[in-house]
């Protein structure tokens, strides 16, 4: 297929920047810089001959438009080569985060910066507009964005489902938050492209419970993981105030996590090990008072794992004061103390209510929720019926030749009935589904990470699984032998968590493309794991900068402590 013919880009706020401007500037640096090097004229900041948004009919290189910054789209833009590809990453939030390690910020034994990297490289061939997409037109291969660049909360999880849009909790009419600015209202525009990458991500599900989606903290993201941190620290300063009662004392510092998979108990071991290594020292008048709770409708935790390591999890936490309650249903929450009015404004000053069918309403200085995933509005809402792209379709039911009556029938994007993410044949590719249940495979458009579910067999839904999605399909695409290689297939290389006090869990793998490794343990556990945790996920880092950082960083922890500023 030929490259699509490149069009003008539909914008409001031209991206180009004026002739006269760039000319000035020249005249100006040429003043000032030294005569024999050329100055590199630019709008947009990347290390590409031309920025691959602007319409540019000389470049022969397929456009390859990214959606999301997350495991899939970032891995798959570094990875396409530049030779043949001219990736263009379409993405809300200007960077990509080590989500392993995003329970260590939280907990102070990192920086923020220590766990993201810049989509804006000057090293990688890889464009950006800070932008979500809106909608998609298959015929006409394009996508409707709007510019997110001053849309506040954009690295926070959206906190209200009656939202028209995905950024942040700010931006909603929704009591608590403020009503949405106009200025806050970005830009729509048009990107063409010639391959589309899906690789939005998930949201997190909160099955409905009321008061959850308003009140409870997510950890998604970099906007999520500064509010726990931040969180923890306030509920500390508000319990020593002379004015706080003994019984608000208790209910602030207890920390409720919803959630016991593996970012449930990351977390709760992170916080664990932050309050009592490093807060008690500061806050003697408070000992014994901090409580953290691990709440989860499953009978264990950390079903993943083999019965002993998930036994071996739950009886070390325990010991370590954490109270896991399992078997627990969340029925609400709410702001106010137990036992008063439902009624209750959002007051950060006091505690919170979490109530659930088996213990009834207990008081909390904060609730994180982490069981599981959902889909974003742009899944589930923007991408529904479409005009049937003739052009675009790779098989028909099995064939590769499309019935003229095709394009008079009603089609949709196909996704799993029950969760919702797009339904993606072997190869990734996104398909439609007509009224009679018949499908249609798209050639041009895939889709990878939590937003997608592979019809051969449904990963996990971990960054490790989404990692190889990406960097199968840049291989592939990169070879220009999609349609000749067998379909995606997850190769699982364990699963680990840290379940504090310096000890983790590693569930080592038995069978490997097949064959059974019977001579292999069913796992590590204990300090020999948790060395393996920490050399693991400093080598999976994704910059040489970081890894050193990481590394100096928990160094700096063993000498002086944690971080324990609020800001």
């Amino acid at each position: 297929m030929l490259p699509l013919q490149r069009q003008a880009l539909r914008i409001r706020t031209p991206l180009a920047c004026p002739a006269n401007s760039l000319q000035s500037a020249h005249t100006i640096f040429s003043k000032i810089s030294p005569p024999n090097r050329a100055l590199p004229l630019r709008c947009l900041a990347t290390q590409v001959d031309r920025s691959t948004a602007l319409p540019q009919s000389e470049n022969q290189k397929e456009r390859v438009v990214i959606l999301g910054s997350g495991w899939g789209g970032y891995t798959l833009s570094r990875r396409l080569s530049p030779k043949n590809y001219s990736p263009l990453i379409i993405s809300p939030r200007s960077y990509f985060v080590f989500t392993p390690l995003l329970t260590d910020a939280a907990s102070g034994s990192l920086d923020f910066s220590n766990i993201v990297e810049p989509v804006r490289d000057p090293r990688s061939k890889v464009d950006f507009i800070q932008a979500a997409a809106r909608a998609i037109d298959l015929k006409k291969k394009t996508i409707l964005c709007e510019a997110t660049v001053v849309k506040s909360g954009v690295t926070e999880s959206p906190r209200t489902e009656d939202r028209e849009t995905e950024e942040g909790p700010e931006t909603t009419s929704k009591k608590p938050m403020q009503n949405q600015r106009l200025w806050e209202q970005g830009e729509t525009f048009e990107v063409p492209y010639d391959k589309l990458i899906i690789a939005v991500g998930a949201v997190s599900r909160t099955f409905g419970t009321p008061g959850v989606r308003e009140n409870a903290m997510f950890f998604k993201d970099i906007g999520d993981a500064k509010r726990v941190k931040r969180r923890v620290r306030e509920c500390f300063e508000l319990a020593v105030l002379p004015t706080t009662t003994t019984d608000m004392q208790k209910h602030l510092l207890h920390f409720a996590i919803v959630g016991a998979g593996p970012t449930g108990i990351e977390l709760a071991a992170s916080l664990r090990d932050f309050i009592y290594d490093d807060m008690m020292v500061l806050y003697p008048t408070l000992n014994a008072i901090p409580k953290i709770t691990l709440y989860d409708v499953a009978p264990k935790v950390l079903s993943m794992f083999d019965e002993s390591l998930s036994r071996y999890a739950m009886e070390t936490m325990k010991k370590e004061g954490i109270d896991i309650k399992t078997s627990h249903h969340v029925k609400s929450l709410r702001w106010g103390p137990p036992g008063g009015s439902s009624l209750h404004e959002m007051d950060p000053k006091r505690c919170l209510t979490l109530e659930t069918e088996e213990e009834g309403q207990v008081g909390v200085g904060m609730c994180v929720w982490v069981t599981g995933n959902a889909m974003p509005k742009f899944i589930t809402q923007s991408l529904g019926t479409v005009d049937f792209p003739t052009n675009s379709i790779h098989a028909f039911e099995g064939s590769e030749e499309v019935p003229a009556s095709a394009e008079q029938e009603s089609w949709q994007f196909k996704k799993a009935p029950r969760k919702g993410p797009l339904l993606v044949d072997g190869h990734l590719r996104v398909q439609l589904q007509n009224e009679a249940g018949q499908t249609a495979v798209l050639r041009d458009v895939f889709a990878l990470g939590d937003n997608a579910m592979p019809e051969t067999g449904a990963p996990p839904a971990t960054a490790q699984a989404t990692f190889q999605e990406a960097k199968w399909l840049a291989s592939h695409l990169n070879k220009k032998d999609l349609n000749q290689t067998p379909s995606f297939s997850f190769r699982n290389m364990g699963t680990m968590a840290y379940i504090g006090s310096e000890r983790a869990l590693m569930q080592i793998p038995h069978e490997d493309a097949g064959h059974t490794r019977k001579y292999l343990p069913d796992g590590i556990k204990g300090r020999t794991a948790s060395l393996v945790w920490n050399a693991a996920y400093i080598t999976m880092s994704i910059s040489w900068r970081n890894k050193f950082r990481v590394a100096f960083r928990w160094t700096l922890n063993k000498i002086f402590g944690r971080d324990v500023s609020r800001f």
